[in-house]
């Protein structure tokens, strides 16, 4: 047992539960593109330049070479201004997917382990054949949620994207939002979201079809 278990959960729990409003919100001002916002400032002791952050349109390896190389834009990678709103995802679910894993490990039978180091399993045979085996569930379970969640997401990204991005930040949720609500082009919207709908179930197919012969329920 982990020390303190309780407390690291309720820690890493705290993004998912707080609003995707106001966290986005305080991240769009850590983020800020402006020469004294925190994260700026912060890099500023260590020499480097002001970054756009969420106005910044241009791909991450582009960025890294610089101007003297050009990139074609799907060398580029994704824009600085998408990897900030990556980040916070990250930031928001990791907590979430950590009290999954934990409580899918604590699921897990401790004589089962003891019998493999009787048995001479050290901890890498131990984790190939007990732990990976009997989390599979959970794996996929968290699998589905994360590429379900994805093609839904929209609070936060509403928040963080800037028009000075140039669309690089726009998801199929916001695109259908956009259509529908500034284009009031209510049958296109509509035609976008069965067919977003349609990819997520084609998706949720293909998974559950890959998790019928991998996961190993016990």
């Amino acid at each position: 047992d982990i020390k303190g278990k309780g407390f690291f959960r309720m820690v890493y729990f705290i993004p998912y539960i707080a609003p995707f409003v106001g966290t986005a919100a305080v991240f769009r001002i850590i983020f800020s593109s402006r020469p004294n916002a925190l994260l700026n400032s912060t890099i500023g002791f260590l020499n480097v330049d002001p970054l756009l952050w969420l106005s910044e349109p241009r791909g991450l390896f582009q960025l890294l070479l610089g101007d003297t190389i050009q990139l074609p834009i799907w060398a580029a990678g994704p824009s600085l201004a998408l990897v900030v709103i990556m980040i916070y995802g990250v930031w928001t679910f990791i907590g979430f997917n950590t009290v999954v894993f934990l409580a899918g490990l604590g699921n897990i039978p401790k004589p089962l382990y003891e019998a493999a180091s009787i048995d001479g399993g050290g901890r890498w045979a131990q984790f190939r054949n007990i732990t990976l085996p009997l989390l599979s569930p959970t794996i996929y379970f968290l699998t589905l949620y994360s590429v379900i969640g994805t093609f839904k997401a929209f609070n936060h990204l509403y928040v963080l994207r800037n028009a000075a991005a140039l669309g690089t930040t726009d998801t199929a949720s916001i695109v259908i939002f956009e259509a529908f609500k500034r284009d009031t082009r209510y049958g296109y919207a509509s035609a976008l979201a069965i067919l977003l709908l349609l990819i997520i179930l084609v998706l949720t197919f293909v998974n559950n079809r890959i998790a019928s012969k991998r996961v190993f329920y016990g």
